[in-house]
Parts: structure tokens; C-alpha cells; sequence
């Protein structure tokens, strides 16, 4: 989209109103900044500090990020503190407070299934399960916090191209290594130790 589109779409109001939020990721995010020409500017926010910006630049700053998956003002790395009525839970399940989580936590059973169900970051979850010990939330909702955690928590995964790196990385003995499952061998590199030349 093109600035003038983008332009079109922002209110005085978007302009003058200045939001305040925190990012709660341990990771750097990058927002955009006008300056006093209008000309754009990047800004690398770190982990756990709290920052002002106009309703507008968030407007142009979301309008840059191509995956909305990885938008920090949606999927919970960012804590809204001070922000427009247009921006709440209903519209935004991950960009809760946390009071507002305090009060899913005092949610009937159902309401709260409901709320698990549509939060998706596990920036948020993982705020949720450390707000949790402070709270009368009950065992079986702090595990269902976790379980929904670990749902939504993307998958790390190794990447290995040599084949006897990823054998000597295996739990399972490979061909190479002259043992099978069946004979109940283990892989020789893994209980001996292995020298420099299995590396290369």
C-alpha cells in the first residue's frame, strides 16, 4: 500500500493521540517513527521498556509488517498501557492488560475455555501463567494455561545436513554405526565420546 492510501486512512485524531506500551518480549521489535518533516524512521525497541508513539505511526508500523502473525502490537510481545478504545480485548485478545487478565482469571469455566481458546501468542500465555501465582486462579486452569502455551508455542527444530553429525546427534544407533535397534546397541559416538575428526 501506498503512503497516500495509507494517509487516507488516518485521522487527526490518529495524528495528535499519543499511545503508551510496553514491550514485554525478551526480543527486539522495530517500530516506525515520523519526524518533524513526516519523513519515516526506524527505531529498535528492546525487551521490557516502555515506549510512547502516535496512533499513527503504530497505524504505519503495522501497515509494514507483511505476516500479521508477527505483528508485536497484535500478538502480545507489545502490553498496551495507554491506548485508544479501539484497541481492547475484543478486538485483540493478545493485547491484554494485566488487570485484564487478572479478570479472565475470575471468568466463569466456560468464559474462560472461550478466552484460552482465542488467545494465540504465547507472549501472552507465558504473562498469564506468571500472573497466575499472585491470583486465586485454581490447578486445573494454570494447567490449561500451559497446555495452550505449549500449543501455540512455535516448534524449534535442528536443522542438521551431515549425515554422521545427525547419527552422532540421534538417540537411535544409525547403519553406520554397525548396531541395530534390535540387538539393543547404542551408537558408539554417543557413549564413548568422539574425537575431533567425527566433526569434520
Amino acid at each position: 500500500m501506498n503512503r497516500s492510501a495509507l494517509r487516507g486512512s488516518i485521522t487527526d485524531d490518529d495524528r495528535t493521540f499519543v499511545e503508551t506500551w510496553e514491550n514485554i518480549a525478551s526480543y527486539q521489535n522495530v517500530i516506525i517513527r515520523l519526524d518533524t518533516r513526516g519523513d519515516e524512521r526506524q527505531e529498535v525497541i528492546n525487551g521490557r521498556r516502555t515506549f510512547m508513539l502516535t496512533a499513527e505511526e503504530r497505524i504505519i508500523t503495522q501497515d509494514r509488517i507483511v505476516d500479521p502473525a508477527h505483528d508485536p502490537f497484535r500478538n502480545g510481545s507489545f502490553r498496551p498501557v495507554v491506548v485508544p478504545d479501539t484497541i481492547s480485548i475484543e478486538t485483540n485478545p493478545n493485547a491484554m492488560s494485566d488487570d485484564d487478565i487478572l479478570n479472565i482469571f475470575k471468568a466463569s469455566d466456560l468464559a474462560f475455555g472461550e478466552w484460552l481458546k482465542t488467545i494465540d501468542s504465547p507472549q501472552t500465555l507465558r504473562r498469564m501463567a506468571d500472573l497466575a501465582p499472585d491470583s486465586d486462579i485454581t490447578m486445573r486452569r494454570y494447567k490449561a494455561i500451559e497446555a495452550r502455551f505449549r500449543e501455540v508455542k512455535p516448534q524449534t527444530r535442528l536443522e542438521v545436513k551431515d549425515e554422521q553429525l545427525k547419527n552422532f546427534l540421534s538417540d537411535k544407533p544409525g547403519a553406520s554405526d554397525g548396531a541395530s535397534p534390535a540387538g539393543g546397541q547404542q551408537n558408539p559416538r554417543r557413549r564413548q565420546g568422539g574425537r575431533s575428526s567425527d566433526y569434520r
